[in-house]
C-alpha cells in the first residue's frame, strides 16, 4: 500500500467516525471567557514538540511566544506535487494567510524573498532529503529539529517547528511547516490550517479544548471560532513575547472577556 492510499484510508476512517468536522462552532458549547482563558493557558503556554495533527508532545511550560516582526511566508513544493495541486494549495494557503492576518491584526504576507515562515509541501522521499534545503532556508535551525523532520513516522501527519530570537522578547525568528504531499483533501486542509495557526504561536494541543483544531482527537478539521479567539488573545497588546507564564496567567480572563465582547 502506498502512503497516499494509507492516508486516504485514514481520512475515510476519521470521517466515518464523525471526525474532521467542518463546522466552526458547536451548539451547547459556548466560547466563554473562562473556557478561553483555560484553553489558552494550555495551548499557548505549553509546548508540543514538532507537529500536531497525529502527534503529541510533552506539553512543557513556556512563556508567551508569537511573532513581533511581520510574517513573510513562502510555499515550497517538492517536485512530486503536480501543477494543478500546487495551484490549489497556493490558493488555499494564500486565503488562509489573509485570514490569519485579519484575526490577529498582525501582518502576514506571501513572498519568495526574505521569508521567515516556510511551508514545505513534500512527499515522503523528498522529506527525508530536506536537510540541506532546511539549513539554507533557516540557518538557525538546529540539528535536532532537522532530524525530527527527517524521522517523521507515517502516523505523524504534519509538523511545525518554530525558532525564536535569542532574546525571547523579539518573538519568533523563523518557522518551518511540513505538509505531506500524499494527504487527501480534508487531511491536507486540516494540516495546513492547524500547522500555520500553531506557527503563529499556539504550539500545544489540548485534549479538552472544544470546538478546536488544537486537539489530538481530530474531531475538527478546520480552525474554529474558539480557535480564532485564542489567536486574538495571543496578539492582544497586553501580552508580549517572552512574558513568563506566571505573569501572563493573571491577565487571561480579562483578555478573554474582551475578546468575547467583540463578538
Amino acid at each position: 500500500m502506498s502512503l497516499g492510499q494509507y492516508y486516504t484510508r485514514v481520512q475515510d476512517s476519521l470521517i466515518n467516525a464523525g471526525l474532521l468536522r467542518q463546522d466552526r462552532t458547536l451548539k451547547g458549547t459556548p466560547s466563554t471567557p473562562h473556557r478561553l482563558a483555560r484553553d489558552f493557558a494550555e495551548i499557548a503556554l505549553r509546548s508540543e514538540y514538532g507537529g500536531s495533527l497525529g502527534a503529541s508532545g510533552s506539553g512543557s511550560r513556556k512563556p508567551v511566544m508569537r511573532w513581533e516582526v511581520p510574517v513573510r511566508m513562502n510555499v515550497v513544493f517538492g517536485a512530486s506535487v503536480p501543477t494543478e495541486q500546487r495551484l490549489k494549495d497556493n490558493r488555499a494557503i494564500g486565503a488562509y494567510m489573509k485570514r490569519l492576518s485579519k484575526i490577529t491584526g498582525h501582518p502576514v504576507t506571501q513572498t519568495n524573498k526574505g521569508s521567515n515562515f516556510h511551508v514545505l509541501v513534500v512527499n515522503d522521499a523528498e522529506r527525508k532529503s530536506l536537510a540541506t534545503t532546511l539549513r539554507k532556508m533557516v540557518p538557525n535551525l538546529g540539528n535536532a529539529s532537522i532530524r525530527a523532520v527527517e524521522r517523521m513516522k507515517p502516523n505523524h501527519f504534519c509538523m511545525v517547528i518554530a525558532s525564536p530570537y535569542p532574546d525571547r522578547r523579539n518573538g519568533y525568528q523563523s518557522v518551518v511547516a511540513i505538509v505531506r504531499a500524499e494527504h487527501p483533501d480534508m487531511m491536507r486542509t486540516a494540516c495546513i490550517q492547524e500547522e500555520l495557526a500553531q506557527g503563529m504561536g499556539l504550539p500545544n494541543d489540548c485534549n479538552y479544548a472544544r470546538p478546536s483544531i488544537f486537539n489530538d482527537d481530530q474531531e475538527f478539521g478546520l480552525l474554529t471560532q474558539h480557535d480564532e479567539r485564542l489567536l486574538q488573545m495571543l496578539y492582544h497588546p497586553a501580552l508580549t513575547s517572552g512574558m513568563p507564564r506566571k505573569q501572563a496567567e493573571p491577565l487571561l480572563k480579562r483578555i478573554a472577556a474582551q475578546v468575547v465582547a467583540r463578538g
